[in-house]
Order: C-alpha cells, then structure tokens, then sequence
C-alpha cells in the first residue's frame, strides 16, 4: 500500500498560494489529483540530481496559463499509469516540491550549501528558474476547481490578487572604502578578460578604463536623498538593508566582504530615523558570517534597533550567504519575521519557482516555519556585473522579470544597491527605467 502525503503537507502548498483562493482551499483539495509515494518527498536521499523534468501539456481550456501551454514539473512526480500527463500529475507535490527547494535541500545535504552561486549546481537545468511555475500552477488549479464547479474563476475565488515588487536596496558602503574599490575594480578586470577572450576587443577596452578610472575615483556614495525623492515622485516606499556588525581590523575576509559602516554614526543614524518616519521600511543586512548563527544575528538586530529606536524585523544576508538547512532557522531564532534573501547571486531568476510571499517548510519539523520569504528576483548586478549587458539588453531583461510577476499576480523582490547610484557606477538611470516599468504594468 502505497503512503500518501499527510494533510499538512498537501495544505502546505494550497495554504501558501492562498492568495488565488482566499478561504477556498478545500475545493483545491477536493480536485482529483493523484498522488505519489510520501517517501519521494520526505527522503532528500531519493532526490535525482541534477533533478529530473518534464513539460506537461495543459487541456485546451487552460493552454494560455503555461509557457507555450506547457508546465514546468519533476519527472518523478508524474504518476507512471496510461492517460492524459496533466492527468496523471501530483500537482500538490510538485508545489511542495518547488516551494520547499527539495532538489536543492538535496544538494546541500550531500555536497555543503551553494550559497547562491547557480554555478555551483552543475549541470541543472536552467528552466527550473526562468519563469513562476508554482504561480502558473496556482492558476491552472484555479481554474480547473472553477471548471468542476461549472461557474466562472471570479465567482468561485474573487478575483486575482494584485501582483507586487518589493523594491529592497542593500546598504553595503556610505563612502568609498579601500575594500569596494577592490572588489568592483576586480569585478571590471573579470569582465575585461571575459569579453577579451570571446573576441570582444573594444568592450574588454572599455572594461579596462573603467577598472581604471573605478580605482582611482574619489566618490561619495551617501545617495539616500537621491533614492527617496525619485521613490516618492512615483509614489513607491522601500526597504533599507542595514548592517549592525562591528568593525573588525583582525579578520581579512570581514574587513573585505562585510560593511565597514557604524549604524550608530550620528548622520547615519538621524538620516535612518527620518526616512523610517515617512513610511520607508528598514531591515537588517547581516554579516558574513551570521548565516548560520542566531546568536551573532540577534546581536546585530539588537544594534540597528538600539542605534535607530524602532523594531527591525525584516532581513537579507549579506552576499546572500544562504543555507537552507541553517540559515531560515537562524532567522528565526533570532526574533526575524521576513527575510528576502532567497535568490542567486550571479543571475536572476525565480530559485523556487515562485513569485510568492510565503513561510518556508522545515523538514526537521514536517511543519510551516513562523518566518515569512520573499523571493529575490532581480538584482543590478545581475544586468551589469555578471550579465554584461547593453541598454537595451539590461531593459529588456528587467522587462522579462517584471512581466513574469505581473502576468503571474506574484509577490518578488528586487536588490537596486544604494551606492550604485553614483557617478562610479552610474546605475540610476536603469532603476527609474525599473520604476517605469512597474508604474507601466
């Protein structure tokens, strides 16, 4: 006999996309949809790496919900049995399967975290992030529990729930310190012999001289004003990610990576407090070395409070140092209620699957955890670190991103930095064309 998925784990997944039913799960529940063996979802030893997919096509009705009136889903969660594909899916699971970053939890089990780097999962396929399959699935149960009720989406459900982007910026410098003018000049340099290599003579030159000019530049990087006005004339209100850590002059790799800023410097401090007063949010952005320690977490929260006399209880891991075994728990412990750390830091993508606000599901447990998610999606660098893209290039691929939440009614986050606003990086430009698109869509 075979073990079915206990009713937590099944309302796991229709509890988190809750949004596309409000107080209607049980006629999610009630849809005929298969169901696979417990153990293909609770053994993380079982999982196939790099995972195993399949496009399942959709029935007519539901075609224009899929890519291509396909969905995106984990070959083993297709139920071997002759019929219809989309019939014969465990759609519950594949969410749970997503949502939960099974695949993933596997990889770090057996071969140490990633911590956020898509390259380290060799071999995996890139689909898996390049759209909101979770979301889309959400929409196709939705419409296939209105379909078996014989009356429209919007009167069984109400209608679709708005599509949200969370506008974050990571405050990692608010002047020029010797460790960023490294880090980007090494950041050009890279970028100079990547595009050399692939023959690309005048942009390598081009990365050349702004290695130079980078290293040698004199800039300031207090941009708070600049952000807040151009946020405000579009109406929107976002996250400050603030460091708490202390200063050290012993550990070279906290002097490199980790800010070097005090939250407790009176300028700092007062401009803090009065963006706080009119309604933008400020989170924690935590050492480098705090991904897996609740203690040093809570004391770092415990210095952004004390210095700006107000909660903080929202986060992002500094470098997005990430482990999902430690790092979810650590928040949590750490008297954290959101974090948006989830993404990679050399691409975009959905790491989930999902556009979704959701609480993450702790193995150890069987249980939702108390801390809420936001997935991060999009980050500048991703446009001009990593991607080495042209304008036009950069604008459509935040219009790829953007689209995708939208079409999807999702909820992501987006990282725009604060001191890339500056003439050293000159990114302004391509966060109010970001600003355009979301006042657009």
């Amino acid at each position: 006999m075979k073990t079915l998925l206990t009713t937590e784990e099944y309302r796991y997944g229709v509890k988190a996309l809750v949004r596309y039913w409000p107080h209607r799960e049980e006629i999610i529940l009630q849809l005929p949809i298969p169901q696979v063996q417990l153990e293909l979802l609770r053994d993380l030893s079982l999982q196939s790496l790099p995972p195993q997919l399949k496009l399942v096509e959709l029935p007519d009705w539901a075609r224009e919900i899929g890519v291509e009136g396909k969905l995106l889903v984990p070959a083993h969660l297709i139920l071997e049995q002759k019929g219809v594909p989309w019939q014969q899916t465990d759609w519950l699971a594949v969410i749970f399967w997503y949502l939960s970053g099974l695949a993933e939890q596997a990889f770090e089990q057996r071969y140490g975290p990633i911590h956020s780097y898509s390259f380290r999962l060799k071999g995996w396929d890139s689909r898996l992030w390049e759209r909101a399959w979770v979301n889309r699935i959400a929409l196709f149960l939705r419409r296939w529990a209105a379909r078996e009720q014989g009356i429209s989406e919007e009167s069984l459900f109400g209608a679709l729930p708005q599509p949200e982007v969370i506008l974050t910026h990571d405050v990692d410098a608010v002047t020029k310190t010797t460790a960023i003018r490294l880090k980007q000049t090494v950041f050009h340099l890279f970028g100079a012999v990547r595009n050399f290599s692939q023959g690309k003579l005048s942009a390598s030159w081009k990365k050349l001289l702004k290695a130079g000019a980078f290293f040698i530049s004199q800039d300031n990087y207090w941009y708070f004003d600049t952000i807040t006005a151009l946020e405000a004339k579009y109406g929107v209100r976002s996250y400050f990610n603030i460091y708490g850590g202390l200063a050290s002059k012993l550990n070279f790799k906290k002097l490199l990576i980790d800010p070097s800023y005090d939250v407790h410097e009176l300028r700092l401090k007062q401009q803090l407090q009065a963006m706080h007063a009119r309604g933008w949010k400020i989170g924690l952005h935590q050492s480098s070395a705090a991904w897996e320690d609740a203690a040093l977490m809570q004391q770092e929260r415990q210095q952004v409070e004390a210095a700006l006399e107000f909660p903080v209880t929202s986060c992002r891991q500094h470098w997005l140092y990430f482990s999902w075994e430690k790092t979810w728990q650590a928040q949590q412990a750490a008297g954290l209620r959101l974090d948006s750390t989830l993404g990679f830091n050399n691409r975009s993508g959905f790491r989930t699957g999902a556009a979704l606000r959701y609480c993450p599901w702790n193995i150890e447990s069987q249980s939702p955890m108390s801390l809420e998610m936001i997935p991060m999606v999009l980050m500048d660098s991703h446009l001009y670190d990593y991607g080495d893209l042209e304008d036009n290039q950069r604008r459509q691929e935040m219009r790829y991103w953007i689209e995708e939440i939208y079409q999807v009614k999702g909820t992501a986050s987006v990282i725009w930095h604060q001191r890339v606003m500056s003439p050293d990086y000159d990114w302004y430009q391509s966060y109010q064309n970001l600003l355009d698109y979301l006042k657009v869509d």
